[in-house]
């Protein structure tokens, strides 16, 4: 399910998983949490780990064509996702999406994280 709030678009971790699953799109997946929180284990399929209070210094990491690709946002809850969101507007990025309820909804719904090898997950 989508719910459209300003000009970006928050989704349920349904969607999102969904979407990731079955490879529905190219989006770029942001996880907006601490460097910490990321290495606790993050969302299958996330591309870049830029805290919400680092993003609009770093938003040139983001290699995304800011009129038509998707960019997906997620953080523990939803709050700081919502400020990334909206940092992304700013910069002019149109397909914005928010993962609702953020990893907590995700973990709610039985999805799994991953981890990378340095103690995180990946």
């Amino acid at each position: 399910m989508l719910w459209v709030a300003l000009s970006w678009v928050w989704v349920n971790p349904e969607w999102l998983y969904g979407y990731i699953t079955e490879k529905k799109g190219n989006a770029v997946i942001i996880d907006v949490r601490t460097p910490g929180e990321h290495m606790n284990g993050y969302i299958p399929g996330t591309d870049l780990n830029i805290p919400h209070y680092e993003l609009a210094k770093r938003i040139s990491e983001i290699k995304a064509d800011k009129e038509k690709d998707t960019v997906i946002v997620y953080c523990r809850s939803g709050r700081r996702s919502t400020i990334a969101a909206k940092t992304l507007e700013r910069f002019g990025f149109k397909n914005v999406f928010n993962l609702n309820g953020g990893i907590k909804a995700w973990i709610r719904q039985g999805y799994g994280l991953t981890r990378d090898e340095k103690g995180g997950e990946r």
